[in-house]
């Protein structure tokens, strides 16, 4: 996907976002073939730019639609969420079921990708917001939701209510990023734990989401051990749904700083590793860290003794210690043999950041 200047479109460009009005209704749906009458609305409507497909053969026909890649569905989906959501105001929810059905295009996409459902190769340490953590946490959810063997409804509400889990923060003051809860002030603490109740209550009467999608949205701050909020729910009160999206809305929020201090990938998979067992389901995050490729193959990684390597291959099940092929020692100076080092093996040795 990329970026085009509406005067350099030339015709036949693959719309890969939907071109949207003030009023966040479709103008021109994402899979439409650009005609010359299509960018002459453009024009009429002062669209700058618009984004279109790379590749035209990077897709797939499925009828009249086209399936996208999971980044180009992921990249497409933000811009949509964070265009809606902006605007969105309490309780007009006109325009939400648009990102109710791009919850459905991710669905698509990792099924049109069994690469993904093998391997969550590029989860990364960067800076996001909250409409970005609500994409990452759609995705993971969706992936992991399929792995596990749900059903198609399951899925579906696993989906929609991951894509939407965090609408609350749109109505609270609090400050969220990079910064635990236990370290805001009282005040600020308290106004953040009720974005759960806020998300809720503006979408409770909206029949096009399941009941369950509902409670993901309410419940996913809730813990295992009763120590999470609104309602210090325990296990046998959360539907496997709920906690499902809670794993993997703790771990984005870990990595991406969004009402959590902004962790290292190794320290967010240590943190979950920790907590697997009081605050969520072991089983389930025993399957998500087994799915993150946290450091992908081609990737070049910085150790604990301040080398470089270049990751070689995965060790199954042990997502953070992958074998490595040495490229620098902690000098700077570079290796003049082949040396791999299976972190399996060199147990005092572990990565530190992705470079």
């Amino acid at each position: 996907m990329r970026e085009v200047m509406v005067s350099e479109l030339k015709g036949n460009e693959i719309l890969a976002v939907p071109v949207m009005t003030e009023s966040n209704v479709i103008l021109i749906q994402d899979g439409t073939v650009l005609k010359q009458e299509y960018i002459e609305k453009l024009k009429e409507n002062n669209r700058v730019f618009v984004y279109v497909m790379d590749d035209v053969h990077n897709r797939k026909e499925n009828g009249k639609k086209y399936i996208f890649s999971m980044q180009e569905t992921e990249n497409k989906t933000a811009e949509l969420v964070e265009n809606v959501l902006r605007k969105h105001i309490y309780k007009r929810n006109e325009d939400l079921k648009v990102i109710g059905e791009a919850a459905n295009d991710v669905i698509k996409s990792v099924l049109a990708e069994p690469e993904v459902m093998t391997s969550m190769t590029e989860i990364r340490n960067v800076s996001t917001d909250m409409y970005t953590h609500c994409i990452n946490v759609c995705a993971l959810s969706t992936i992991l939701a399929l792995r596990l063997k749900m059903s198609k409804k399951q899925v579906e509400s696993i989906a929609t209510g991951a894509i939407l889990h965090d609408i609350g923060l749109k109505y609270i003051q609090a400050p969220y990023i990079d910064i635990d809860a236990s370290e805001m002030n009282p005040k600020d603490e308290l106004e953040y734990k009720k974005h759960t109740i806020y998300g809720y209550s503006s979408i409770q009467d909206e029949d096009w989401l399941s009941d369950v999608a509902k409670e993901i949205i309410l419940l996913h701050h809730e813990r295992i051990d009763g120590s999470g909020y609104p309602f210090q729910h325990r296990s046998a009160k959360l539907k496997t749904e709920v906690k499902l999206v809670s794993v993997c809305d703790e771990f984005d929020a870990l990595i991406s700083g969004i009402g959590s201090k902004k962790l290292k990938m190794y320290e967010a998979i240590e943190y979950m590793k920790v907590h697997a067992e009081n605050d969520f389901d072991g089983a389930i995050v025993k399957k998500l860290l087994e799915s993150v490729a946290v450091y992908p193959v081609g990737s070049q990684v910085l150790t604990n003794e301040n080398e470089v390597g270049e990751v070689v291959r995965q060790n199954k099940e042990v997502a953070d210690r992958p074998v490595i092929r040495m490229i620098r020692h902690a000098d700077g100076s570079e290796y003049t043999e082949e040396v791999e080092k299976d972190l399996l093996q060199y147990l005092t040795v572990f990565i530190i950041d992705r470079l």
